[in-house]
């Protein structure tokens, strides 16, 4: 379907529209397959001083893919998409889009993880997310997703399986945030709910997984807000497994589920993004922040 007809039927704003030809453009350069080149050094020096300018931050020598490289460069220009910021783990650096809180003391940190093989920011419910929250008073750190190799079930994965998702936790710790919110969108909640299993930080304050998605549940307490689309008939499923699953859990799971969407959400960002917030404000509303 053209672009222009889709942007027609979900009645995007200008912004939104130059956003998603940027996007266009990212997933038509990025390869197909999974990102198996290797590192490669940065040339770009406009992201190579944005890495230098957030604690724990990895620098722009070594640990890059081509890929990965290639995405930061054009995401870099669209403003929408916040700011290019280069996180390192134990053994790699890689992508991270940092969106800073507009109020002075921010509530906590919200860190975004989508599926493997995904593009970080590369739908349009993200970027709104991102953006909402933001406003609110949230640190938003959305993350790029390594390929997976693992063939290990939810049940088996630990946070040595996660070390992106551990350096983005430690990058807001770094910065002073004890108020931790991960989302998961699909496969990505799965891999970001076995991380916080396998954390057990109280930093981590609470959980919101989008889509289709199962994991155990059973070894945290932390409040979970449960998002699925009424047409996305697996995401659904799920949902109902949980509620009858984890009807006598201790923290309630709030579910909801809205009408109309389907897996991705298109035409219900808004919606969504200002339901996760108002969840945000009113379960985890940021008692544990370290003012700086």
């Amino acid at each position: 379907m053209p672009i222009t007809s889709i942007m027609n039927q979900c009645n995007f704003s200008p912004g939104s529209i130059i956003a998603a030809v940027v996007l266009v453009s990212i997933i038509e350069a990025a390869p197909a397959a999974p990102n198996l080149e290797p590192a490669v050094e940065d040339s770009n020096p406009e992201i190579a001083t944005a890495s230098q300018t957030m604690p724990n931050a990895g620098g722009a020598a070594g640990g890059h893919t081509a890929r990965e490289q290639d995405i930061a460069r054009r995401l870099s220009l669209a403003e929408a998409y916040g700011e290019v910021r280069w996180l390192k783990s134990a053994n790699e650096n890689f992508l991270a889009m940092y969106r800073e809180s507009y109020q002075a003391i921010p509530h906590g940190g919200l860190i975004i993880n989508i599926w493997s093989g995904g593009i970080v920011d590369s739908r349009p419910l993200h970027q709104n997310l991102a953006r909402i929250a933001a406003a609110a008073g949230w640190a938003v750190l959305s993350i790029q997703p390594a390929p997976s190799n693992s063939t290990l079930s939810a049940e088996e994965k630990s946070v040595e399986e996660n070390p992106r998702l551990d350096a983005a936790y430690e990058y807001l710790v770094a910065m002073g945030v004890q108020n931790i919110v991960v989302l998961g969108d699909a496969e990505g909640a799965i891999d970001a709910m076995s991380y916080i299993v396998g954390k057990a930080s109280p930093a981590i304050s609470g959980f919101v997984g989008l889509g289709k998605w199962d994991a155990r549940l059973e070894e945290t307490d932390i409040p979970i807000l449960d998002i699925a689309g009424t047409l996305d008939r697996g995401a659904i499923a799920l949902k109902e497994k949980r509620k009858t699953k984890y009807r006598h859990r201790g923290t309630r799971i709030e579910q909801l589920e809205i009408d109309g969407a389907g897996p991705t959400f298109y035409g219900y960002e808004d919606q969504v993004a200002k339901r996760i917030r108002g969840w945000l404000e009113r379960v985890t509303p940021g008692v544990a922040v370290l003012q700086r």
